[in-house]
C-alpha cells in the first residue's frame, strides 16, 4: 500500500468516525461548532492559524481567503481543495470544499440561528455523502450542525466553480 493511499483512508476513516460522533454526540451548539472547525483544521487546513480564528471568508480569484480576527488572512494549505461557491464572491452565500471525493459545503448567514453568534458566521457545515444503492449523483446532505438530512440530486444544488462555471458534485 503506497503512502497516499494509508493516507487516503486514513482520511475517509478520520472524516466518517467524525461524522459518526456528531450523531451520537448531544453537545451544545458551541460544542458543535467548535468540533466542526476542528473537522475544518483536520481536513481543510489552513496555511496559517485555525478556522476557529477565522472572522469572514472571501474568494480572491480561484482562491479561497480566510481573514482572521488579528487581521491577518491566509489561504488554506492546499488551494485545490476549494472547488465551488453560491453568492458573490466578496460575501459568499456558502463555499465547497472537496478532500479526495468527499464534498463538504461551508455555509453563512449573519442572521442565523447558529451564525448570528459565530465571528465567520458559519450557519452550517454538509458533508456530501452518496446514498446506497443509488446511482450517483444523489447524495446524502448531513449536516453537523442541524439535526437535519437533506437528500437532493448532485444537480439540485447550483454551485459556481472557482473558474466560473457551474459545478457539478460528481465532478473530479
Amino acid at each position: 500500500m503506497t503512502m497516499t493511499t494509508m493516507h487516503t483512508n486514513t482520511a475517509a476513516h478520520n472524516l466518517n468516525s467524525f461524522i459518526e460522533e456528531q450523531f451520537v454526540a448531544t453537545s451544545t451548539n458551541a460544542d458543535k461548532i467548535t468540533n466542526a472547525k476542528v473537522f475544518l483544521d483536520d481536513n481543510f487546513p489552513l496555511t496559517e492559524g485555525s478556522h476557529a480564528d477565522v472572522n469572514s471568508y472571501v474568494i480572491y480569484y480561484t482562491h479561497l481567503l480566510a481573514f482572521m480576527k488579528d487581521g491577518s488572512q491566509c489561504g488554506l494549505q492546499n488551494p485545490c481543495q476549494f472547488v465551488a461557491l453560491t453568492g458573490h464572491k466578496s460575501d459568499p452565500t456558502s463555499v465547497v470544499l472537496k478532500n479526495n471525493d468527499t464534498h463538504v459545503e461551508v455555509s453563512f448567514d449573519r442572521n442565523g440561528e447558529l451564525g448570528a453568534n459565530d465571528p465567520a458566521h458559519i450557519e452550517d457545515i454538509q458533508v456530501a455523502l452518496p446514498i446506497k444503492n443509488l446511482p450517483t449523483p444523489y447524495k446524502q446532505w448531513v449536516s453537523m450542525l442541524h439535526s437535519r438530512c437533506l437528500p437532493t440530486e448532485g444537480n439540485c444544488k447550483v454551485f459556481t466553480a472557482k473558474d466560473g462555471t457551474d459545478y457539478a458534485m460528481h465532478q473530479r
